[in-house]
């Protein structure tokens, strides 16, 4: 089944939208509270001032029956209104009622936990108002006396501003919402733009066309990804390039022995002397020796390159056994050429994390290396020592040793040092290069202590596990 992928623009609008949209809704919130407590505010203070009229008309006309007559007159005029329903009232002490509305009195006065408010809420007759209470000393001949002032007013005009302030701040918000949406999504299209200039770069490119993709004025975080597929680019430029190089050079050397295999055998076809045909077919029996020989290092190659690190098994393995095994498979070939062999385990297991199989393969190319390339009645001699942190394996040798121009090209593949008189495929070095590789392990080359012939030091990580293995005693 095909996967399916979501697009990038889909993913970033699903997560601006919904915060935009949040945004909008707490600001929009916020405005109305602030908008409708200004306006209560406002509101009040209009109360406060029909209480405030009525106070001031007592403190200056009195408390006689003619005035409260007169009060009630002038209210029908003060406190008309078309929208709201306004009513008053003014009480002595005890409650009972001097004028203004009998039923807000009644409303009212059970209710002894607003007797002390400034400001409250009642209902009467089904219909909510808002009520502002004062308390007015009037001083009189014979004394003073307490009253008791109240204004109450519907909540019909209140709800109907707070109504039309709802409408005047979520219209422009919504409009706010639809701009904002808009804009971001043209920000985030063409913010886009240049990953599809990108893809369109990439996806038009035959597997021919490895050069650099030129995107100018893209931004940053564009540029990283342009040339980040640029490196990859160059890097499979390289590998094809290489790859190309080892295959000329690989036919190169296999046709050299099949080429000398065939001239012989045709020699061989044409001569009827046994003693030189013997001679022949030994010639033949070399050159096909030295083609398994190539070829069996080729299959090695190609098994240690870089991508073998995914499926090779790693675990932790003292070098000093592996390195002991190599040594006595090498010692008769060292013997065949009188060559003394000598290794030199560390004190303690020297604990690597590796791949049993391809460290024999690298200890057998450098020991075959060092025994092929030292004279007859040379030395060659292995020896195994650690740090806290490394592990170092290192072959000596006193042969004739190698140039410093030459040290560096001598893991090269095909390369073989001119004048030594030695056949070979030129692989063995490489081959020992690859696998310190998979093992994240460094190689040095340099002068022989004794400055007469050759050390090459591998130096691997320690691993710090305690394996019981008893040392390694020495050959």
């Amino acid at each position: 089944m095909q996967r399916t992928y979501a697009s990038l623009r889909r993913k970033i609008l699903n997560w601006l939208m919904p915060l935009m949209l949040l945004v909008i809704l707490i600001d929009s919130t916020l405005l109305n509270q602030l908008a409708i407590r200004a306006l209560e505010k406002e509101l009040d203070a209009d109360l406060y001032g029909s209480v405030a009229d009525i106070t001031d008309y007592l403190r200056n006309a009195g408390v006689d029956t003619k005035d409260f007559e007169l009060l009630e007159n002038a209210s029908r005029i003060l406190l008309n209104d078309k929208i709201d329903t306004i009513l008053y009232s003014v009480t002595n002490a005890d409650g009972i009622l001097l004028s203004g509305s009998k039923k807000l009195v009644e409303k009212t006065k059970n209710d002894t936990s607003k007797l002390n408010a400034h400001y409250f809420f009642t209902e009467i007759n089904h219909d909510k108002f808002r009520v502002m209470r004062s308390t007015f000393i009037q001083d009189k001949a014979s004394g003073s006396q307490k009253l008791i002032i109240q204004v109450a007013v519907t909540l019909h005009r209140r709800n109907a501003l707070a109504n039309k302030i709802l409408v005047g701040i979520v219209v422009p918000q919504l409009l706010l919402v639809l701009v904002s949406f808009l804009i971001i999504f043209i920000g985030v299209k063409r913010g886009l733009a240049p990953l599809q200039v990108l893809q369109d770069a990439v996806s038009k490119r035959s597997e021919k066309n490895l050069s650099p993709i030129d995107l100018p004025n893209i931004p940053e975080e564009v540029y990283l990804v342009a040339n980040s597929v640029n490196n990859l680019m160059k890097q499979l430029q390289d590998l094809i390039l290489g790859q190309n190089r080892f295959i000329a050079d690989a036919a190169h050397q296999l046709r050299t022995p099949l080429a000398g295999a065939q001239a012989q055998l045709e020699l061989a076809e044409l001569e009827a002397d046994p003693t030189v045909l013997k001679s022949i077919l030994l010639k033949v029996h070399q050159s096909l020796d030295r083609l398994l020989h190539t070829v069996n290092q080729l299959l090695i190659l190609a098994k240690n390159q870089p991508e073998a690190a995914s499926t090779m098994q790693m675990e932790p393995l003292d070098l000093n056994l592996i390195s002991k095994e190599v040594a006595l498979e090498m010692a008769p070939t060292a013997i065949q050429k009188k060559i003394d062999l000598g290794f030199e385990p560390s004190a303690k297991p020297a604990i690597v994390k590796g791949n049993a199989e391809r460290l024999k393969e690298l200890l057998y190319n450098l020991l075959d290396n060092a025994i092929r390339y030292t004279q007859v009645g040379g030395q060659v001699t292995m020896s195994i020592s650690y740090t806290d942190n490394e592990v170092e394996l290192k072959i000596l040798d006193n042969g004739p040793g190698i140039d410093a121009a030459e040290r560096d090209k001598i893991f090269d593949r095909f390369h073989r040092v001119i004048g030594s008189g030695q056949d070979g495929s030129g692989l063995g070095l490489a081959i020992v290069k690859e696998i310190a590789k998979l093992h994240d392990a460094d190689i040095t080359v340099a002068e022989n202590d004794s400055k007469k012939g050759l050390q090459v030091v591998v130096s691997f990580d320690r691993e710090q596990e305690n394996l019981q293995n008893t040392p390694v005693p020495g050959i």
